[in-house]
């Protein structure tokens, strides 16, 4: 389950990334996220899952496609020339790029180490456990996040509406 889970993840992620259509990128971000949702389930962890799909594919991606349809920026782009010889080089500069994550992660002490540790099963998250912990421990980070979201609404309407 979670070599699916993380296929679908990385592929529809990678899919997006290269999609030309906003639109179509979009639907992309939903598998995304339902991937993300699946690998927490596979955590213990179905509380981050359900807020996973209910925030993130629910509310997050509904508002991006209705900013992305009210400012038009669904309109194709016109066609420019390939430049071939950027293509290569960011492809060769990929593939060095991973081959040596590759061989740093493989020589990793801290990699060596989990490989010789237990495996310890933890707890699943009640949602009880995250809403304490949330308004104890990190409720000025809920209030300034929420401060945040007001401040970008109100910004994104002035910038749709000319006439307040």
């Amino acid at each position: 389950m979670f070599l699916a889970f993380a296929l679908l993840t990385i592929g529809s992620a990678l899919a997006m990334a290269f999609q030309k259509n906003v639109i179509v990128a979009g639907l992309f971000l939903v598998a995304t996220f339902i991937g993300v949702a699946g690998l927490f389930i596979l955590l213990s962890n179905p509380v981050s899952a359900a807020l996973q799909i209910i925030v993130y594919a629910g509310a997050i991606l509904v508002l991006l496609l209705f900013v992305i349809m009210m400012l038009n920026a669904h309109e194709e782009e016109p066609a420019q020339d390939d430049l071939y010889f950027q293509r290569y080089i960011a492809l060769g500069l990929g593939i060095v790029l991973i081959g040596g994550s590759i061989i740093l992660i493989r020589q990793s002490q801290l990699l060596q180490s989990l490989s010789e540790q237990q495996v310890h099963h933890i707890a699943p998250v009640s949602l009880n456990q995250m809403g304490a912990e949330m308004m104890t421990n990190h409720v000025i980070s809920f209030e300034i996040i929420g401060l945040l979201l007001l401040v970008s609404m109100i910004g994104a309407i002035s910038l749709v509406k000319k006439r307040l």
